[in-house]
């Protein structure tokens, strides 16, 4: 079973976004390798939704972009692919999380390395940017920035375990203001991924995000497989 989450980078991205949404987890689950290769399909799935994007970006002189984090699960192996800076979090029985993936910042020393050998620049302008411009260095779309900005994701696999019970994703518009240990203890006390998901939301909200904030709970119970996304 897969289970996918892709946000909005600002309210004008919506056809990339919109894009991802129906496409991403279509073009990994139709990736050859998806049985035996679960990794390389994520990564083929993303690199190919990228590609696809960008020819409907070139007709519509589009210039947006998203960020995007996927969940896979086959049995009790998770893997989780991720480009650009929505989170990944593990909650556990404990109410411990663990951080399954790791932003993609142009200031990220691995990130701003392989920026510079291309030619490009990491520039702060509030916060370091791309050419001065975006503040991730890896996305799907974003044309103008290519090959700067790179589709390519981080892909990484995880054993789960019978104190595992749920996996946060969320854009940066949550994490900003809302904590990895916060978000738990709100899946915990809610525990249906929907209410879950709408209450991480109302919490970055009231605590004075300014960002897009969006969020998936997944429950990684066998009998209780269920997810939420939501956008505000």
């Amino acid at each position: 079973m897969s289970k996918q989450f892709c946000n909005r980078v600002v309210v004008t991205h919506e056809i990339c976004c919109s894009y991802c949404v129906q496409a991403m987890c279509q073009n990994v689950i139709r990736e050859p390798s998806i049985t035996k290769e679960p990794a390389a399909a994520l990564k083929n799935g993303f690199l190919r939704t990228d590609q696809e994007y960008l020819q409907i970006a070139n007709r519509k002189n589009s210039e947006d972009g998203t960020t995007a984090v996927v969940v896979l699960t086959q049995g009790n192996e998770i893997f989780v692919a991720h480009t650009g800076d929505s989170r990944a979090v593990l909650v556990h029985r404990s109410g411990k999380v663990s951080v399954l993936t790791s932003d993609h910042k142009p200031n990220r020393p691995d990130e701003r390395r392989r920026i510079q050998e291309l030619g490009g620049s990491v520039v702060f302008w509030g916060v370091w940017r791309v050419e001065g411009i975006l503040a991730v260095s890896r996305a799907i779309g974003d044309r103008m920035l290519k090959p700067f900005v790179v589709a390519e994701p981080e892909v990484k696999q995880f054993t789960r375990t019978e104190e595992d019970r749920y996996v946060v994703l969320a854009s940066d518009g949550v994490w900003d203001t809302v904590s990895n240990d916060d978000a738990a203890q709100l899946v915990l006390k809610y525990e249906d991924p929907q209410t879950a998901a709408q209450r991480i939301m109302e919490e970055a909200y009231a605590r004075g995000s300014m960002d897009n904030i969006c969020a998936m709970v997944i429950d990684l119970r066998e009998e209780n497989n269920e997810c939420a996304t939501k956008d505000t």
